[in-house]
């Protein structure tokens, strides 16, 4: 079976600094690994060029088996399509509601997908705001949307920037959630973090990305965080 991301001596040249130096990466069905770097040792990047959205200066990176470099852009977006993402800083459309930014990234109207969307808005304690203007909502409740609409084409791979950066006292709530949605399911996770004892608590494998290099680093164990089981 193809891993459903791999870095084959991937490198990142931007402004004549070398953001990424022959990076190596594999990450199979059901695994959960961790990236830690400190701000501006190039960890978003590895989001952009994991799911097409930046070309290495050299090397391949493959999603789901298919090359990225040489795939054309429908190929691309199919699959990202197949991936929950949530990116530091946020991608929400601001001009957007919170249920249209969420129609927007399962890409159908249909009753079905609706009530999909009407679980996560729950889940995610967002069903008061489904008709709220993104650019209305906090920071926190920016990255509970965020989070909800990673999940909502029931993705095979997560790949999650900061995932819980300002989400402030519900940040515990928000890691368990996102624990039950990945871990049971068998769902593939990278995150990119700089929270080590996060990346301990959510994954099997941790790297420090520094200079550029991939260093496997020891896993932090701490204890999961827990909440009440839901129905998916």
């Amino acid at each position: 079976m193809s891993a459903l991301l791999t870095f084959d001596g991937v490198s990142l040249v931007l402004g004549g600094t070398r953001l990424l130096d022959r990076v190596d990466l594999n990450i199979e069905a059901g695994e959960r690994v961790a990236i830690v770097a400190d701000s501006g040792a190039g960890k978003s990047w590895l989001l952009r060029l994991s799911i097409g959205l930046a070309r290495p200066s050299s090397g391949t990176v493959r999603l789901m088996g298919v090359a990225l470099e040489e795939a054309d852009a429908d190929t691309r977006r199919l699959l990202r399509a197949r991936c929950g993402v949530a990116m530091q800083g946020g991608s929400l459309l601001s001009d957007l509601s919170v249920e249209e930014n969420m129609r927007l990234a399962i890409g159908t109207d249909d009753r079905r997908a609706g009530r999909r969307i009407d679980r996560l808005l729950l889940e995610y304690g967002l069903e008061q705001m489904a008709a709220t203007c993104a650019d209305a909502l906090s920071a926190g409740e920016r990255r509970r949307v965020e989070l909800a609409r990673a999940f909502v084409r029931d993705p095979e791979l997560l790949v999650l920037d900061e995932p819980f950066e300002g989400a402030f006292a519900r940040g515990d709530m928000l890691e368990a959630q996102v624990r039950r949605r990945i871990v049971p399911q068998g769902r593939a996770l990278l995150l990119l973090t700089q929270d080590r004892a996060l990346a301990g608590r959510l994954c099997e494998r941790v790297y420090r990305l520094e200079r550029g290099r991939l260093t496997p680093a020891p896993v932090q164990q701490g204890a999961a965080v827990t909440v009440p089981d839901a129905t998916s």
